[in-house]
């Protein structure tokens, strides 16, 4: 009995092990995502730069992160004094017995210090 109930536990931990393998690397590639986005509102705030341009420049640095992204799948809000980012992107994780879609949202908002 101790040695079925050893070797269980070692299948539920091998188990973990692969599902974290699968999933992590997209958690990963939205936290690279979402910081990446911070850094591009700060820079974009102050350039004056059309909103496609700035969705494809996102899409395009996206990629260089491993991270499937179209520039449609960016939205750029740019008011007077302040610049909203946000992509939202879905991640296909393909399991053995249970597939699945993990769906991410990276959004920041960046205020014009120099505005009034």
């Amino acid at each position: 009995m101790k040695e079925i109930k050893s070797i269980l536990g070692l299948v539920v931990i091998i188990i973990g092990a692969f599902v974290l393998y699968k999933i992590l690397p997209a958690y990963y590639g939205n936290f690279r995502l979402g910081r990446m986005i911070e850094q591009q509102a700060v820079y974009y705030t102050y350039q004056k730069v059309s909103d496609d341009e700035i969705a494809a420049a996102i899409a395009d640095k996206a990629h260089a992160l491993d991270v499937q992204l179209t520039p449609e799948q960016v939205k750029v809000v740019h008011a007077p004094s302040e610049l909203q980012i946000t992509a939202e992107y879905s991640v296909h994780v393909d399991m053995p017995i249970y597939p699945l879609d993990l769906n991410f949202k990276a959004a920041t908002k960046n205020h014009d210090v120099m505005a009034k």
